[in-house]
């Protein structure tokens, strides 16, 4: 029988070029000499694959490298981080935010569309307008791609959304609804998945291996990083926080089950109990208003929700053991008051070995975080497939 030939030396200068990119992706700024010592390659192998990179327009040179030894000087080479662009999204029921990031996932531009609804149609309708206007200002043709994360359960693969309560989807297929409708790539994912993705390579996670960020806003949720990469568990479900039962005779939440942290601790579980309080129809901004004013029964609320929050992050702390917890969205805007709660509870329900070890912030990024993940993903995606330089041009 025939051996198969494979692909020899062209799969070997597809990985060297694989290596020498992101070589130099790391370095930002190097030589064709650094580049060699660092991946111990040949001179003339890495001299090629750099001219491919700077005809590509992905590195750029610089001028000569100042040293202290004899001979010919080395020419700077920079990564060129704007030589392509990609598009990060994050949708929530009544507003859509959007970034457009460098090859970093550094936002180059930002900007928050409301929506008149959320269903899968307005929001088709409303990627289709901000796809059109990112396009009259971007070169479409640098476009990698586009990522949208959804507050909901996703299918496998990312092709639909199994189940999104606070959008009010069921299995509703996004994704095949969009594919014939643009011209560029497009994958889905979950939204606190990649926020937390967001917050490592731009937030507070960023040089850490481990850490777990949760949020807090319409939903509760949260996304678990161990190794730098997004822990997902079997169905992708993992980091469910918001269903964490911590009042089994509280009230029902939307799974179906009584006293889960998300039916306590959401912005509408909060306004209704304050706008019986209020004896009226109250916003999150009068809330706010009133905790800063001082009002003994809006400030008891935050407190016990602090409680709430403390109890079921001391399972998380206790189980995973984080160096860090990234609390974000819309009800950490009151994080100075609830933190004190959320740590006492940490302190007095979690060992003090992993008590004593964990650190609590807010995000940096809010409301952004998941926008930047987002495109931090299809960024990921994108130089995993550069098999090739047909692939990168």
């Amino acid at each position: 029988m025939a051996k198969s030939k494979g692909r020899g030396p062209t799969l070997a200068k597809d990985i060297n070029r694989k290596l020498v990119y992101k070589q130099i992706k790391h370095e930002r700024s190097t030589s064709r000499v650094g580049v060699a010592k660092q991946l111990q390659l040949n001179k003339n192998t890495v001299n090629s694959i750099v001219d491919e990179l700077v005809a590509a327009g992905f590195v750029q040179e610089f001028g000569l490298q100042e040293t202290n030894t004899a001979g010919r000087k080395p020419v700077i080479i920079r990564f060129n981080a704007q030589s392509k662009w990609a598009i990060g999204v994050q949708l929530t029921s009544t507003v859509m935010h959007w970034v457009v990031t460098d090859l970093y996932a550094n936002p180059l531009d930002s900007f928050s569309v409301a929506l008149a609804s959320s269903t899968p149609e307005q929001v088709v309708a409303a990627l289709l307008v901000g796809i059109n206007r990112l396009a009259a200002q971007y070169s479409p043709a640098h476009c990698i791609g586009i990522c949208l994360g959804i507050p909901g359960l996703m299918g496998a693969g990312g092709s639909k959304v199994i189940r999104s309560s606070h959008l009010g989807w069921h299995d509703v297929p996004i994704l095949s609804m969009l594919q014939n409708k643009i011209d560029i790539s497009i994958q889905l994912d979950n939204s606190v998945k990649l926020a937390s993705l967001g917050e490592l390579w731009h937030g507070s996670g960023q040089g850490l291996a481990h850490f777990v960020y949760a949020y807090f806003g319409n939903g509760v949720s949260s996304g678990i990083i161990i190794h730098e990469t997004i822990f997902r568990g079997e169905s992708n479900a993992a980091g469910e926080l918001g269903h964490m039962i911590i009042d089994p005779e509280g009230p029902l939440c939307g799974c179906g089950n009584r006293g889960c942290l998300e039916a306590l601790v959401s912005i509408p579980a909060l306004l209704t109990r304050m706008g019986r309080i209020a004896e009226k129809a109250i916003s999150l901004d009068w809330v706010f208003a009133e905790l800063a004013s001082g009002n003994p029964q809006v400030a008891a609320e935050f407190e016990q929700a602090g409680r709430y929050i403390g109890q079921a992050l001391s399972y998380v702390v206790n189980l995973l053991n984080p160096k860090l917890i990234i609390c974000d969205g819309p009800l950490m805007q009151a994080s100075a008051y609830m933190f004190p709660f959320i740590e006492e509870e940490l302190k007095s329900r979690c060992l003090w070995i992993t008590s004593d070890q964990v650190t609590l912030v807010r995000s940096k990024l809010f409301p952004l975080a998941s926008c930047i993940g987002a495109a931090a993903s299809v960024i990921q995606s994108w130089e995993e497939g550069m098999d090739s330089f047909q692939s990168i041009e």
